[in-house]
């Protein structure tokens, strides 16, 4: 129901285009400075994402058939010129749509050039020359009648198709939200006034005065905004060609319908053209911009990536060695400033050559993940760093900390992976355990962080001499 709705609605559409094109060119022949029809009709099929473009252009050929039958013209002219206005909109949707799907952005040289080619120029050159060829065979009329049609439909295709696609994009919308909209009238109002000031003084040739507001128009509004400009363009000094109320073309020395009509044209082309390379330029100058910027945000990605490779244990997720030194080597110092305690804490694997060896490599670096995920869940300031401290060890800095803390949180290491129950039968428990040595100092100037990791270090091979699965604590305190 709704798509029927549609093609009463396009059909509606073609007839009062086609009829608005035929009365303001009653003069010359019904050739209108500039046909709205077939370009309107054109960009409905260039937005209709099911394609359904034979319906559509059925409809729009009725359409065509209303206008002509409105201005009296004879059944044969209707069915024959409106066939025509017909087969050059297919031949532009056919051309540019198939070609380059729903995604056409006229702003991107390669998809300009087939719009020009199949919309601009082929489309209108087919039907005006078959609407030659007719007029000719059936009443006689000069050939010539093709040139007389063509400029007209080039330029509708050249202004209705690039504004609807371009109102059709969300950054193009966006002019005309409420927080943009009070500019972007203002730009156009500018043109508008400039337009009227233009075409409403006989005394001066004053048309390229236009180019100024239009070419600001595309800086600020890109492609759309200008083609809107030039149809406020046309859509003011048409009326006053066609009149010769005034305006620069009044001034001409061959002053007929015909020959106004034709300069206009030319000048609406040559304005079209304008906006069209400067709009490619700066949207090429955005793309370049907006890669810019993405290519920037990639690379610190990436930078981020990789130093976190940098500083992160690949297996366990923890931090490395490289790491842990930096670490170890800061939370050192900031202790010596501010006389404070600093805690270490050298955790061990009971037994891991043999758990190696009975249950394999991949199970002995499943083991090593287990254990820095319980060091991890037990150690929760963002102040203290776990690391992998080298093999089947890793180390904890516990910064700020007194040794009065060190033996709660030491046992909770070490009761959270016996209670895992993690499977060993290397070990005379049967279960994975570890042992850990603690060793806490108040750093001294002149010392050393080497002093506490030996510490800490002793005191692991305390716990695994006194049979593992246990805690030893250092007694050693660097001079001050």
């Amino acid at each position: 129901m709704k798509f029927w709705i549609k093609l009463a609605g396009v059909a509606a559409m073609t007839a009062a285009l086609a009829w608005v094109g035929l009365y303001t060119g009653r003069g010359a022949g019904h050739v209108p400075a500039i046909w709205w029809a077939n370009s309107a009709l054109a960009s409905v099929m260039l937005l209709d994402r099911r394609r359904r473009w034979l319906p559509l252009l059925l409809a729009g050929f009725g359409g065509n058939l209303v206008a002509h039958f409105l201005m009296g013209d004879p059944l044969w002219e209707v069915c024959a010129l409106s066939a025509c206005d017909t087969g050059e909109t297919a031949i532009a949707a056919f051309g540019v749509g198939y070609s380059l799907g729903h995604g056409v952005d006229l702003t991107v040289q390669r998809q300009l050039l087939r719009f020009v080619g199949f919309a601009v120029l082929l489309g209108p050159l087919v039907a005006s020359l078959a609407a030659g060829l007719v007029l000719h065979w059936m009443v006689g009329s000069s050939l010539g009648v093709a040139l007389i049609w063509f400029p007209g439909s080039a330029l509708g295709m050249s202004f209705v198709v690039p504004l609807v696609l371009g109102l059709a994009r969300r950054e193009t919308r966006e002019l005309f939200q409420p927080r943009n909209l009070a500019n972007t009238l203002l730009y156009l109002l500018a043109v508008g006034v400039a337009t009227m000031a233009i075409f409403s003084s006989a005394e001066f040739p004053w048309l390229f005065f236009i180019f100024p507001p239009l070419l600001f128009l595309v800086v600020r509004l890109g492609l759309s905004g200008g083609v809107l400009g030039c149809c406020m363009v046309a859509a003011i000094g048409t009326p006053f060609t066609i009149s010769m109320r005034g305006g620069p073309l009044a001034q001409l020395a061959d002053p007929s319908l015909e020959h106004r009509i034709l300069i206009l044209q030319l000048f609406l082309a040559t304005a079209v053209l304008s906006v069209s390379v400067v709009a490619i330029v700066f949207a090429d100058l955005k793309r370049a911009n907006q890669a810019a910027v993405l290519s920037e945000e990639r690379y610190r990605e990436l930078a981020s990536s990789m130093e976190m490779l940098a500083t992160e244990d690949a297996l366990t997720g923890v931090a490395n060695r490289r790491q842990f030194d930096r670490v170890m080597q800061g939370e050192w110092q900031r202790a010596l400033r501010n006389d404070a305690p600093l805690t270490l804490l050298l955790l061990d694997v009971d037994h891991f050559k043999a758990f190696n060896d009975l249950y394999g490599h991949l199970e002995g670096d499943a083991c090593l993940r287990l254990v820095a995920s319980i060091a991890t869940e037990i150690v929760r300031r963002p102040s203290d760093t776990v690391a992998r401290f080298g093999g089947e060890e890793f180390a904890i800095i516990l910064p700020e900390t007194p040794a009065a803390g060190v033996p709660e949180i030491a046992e909770r290491l070490r009761l959270g992976v016996m209670q895992l129950g993690q499977k060993h039968a290397g070990s005379d428990l049967g279960v994975l355990t570890i042992s850990v040595g603690c060793a806490t100092l108040v750093p001294a100037e002149g010392a050393s962080v080497n002093e506490i990791i030996a510490a800490a270090d002793g005191a692991l091979y305390a716990a695994k001499k006194g049979g593992r699965n246990r805690v030893e604590f250092a007694a050693a305190q660097p001079t001050r």
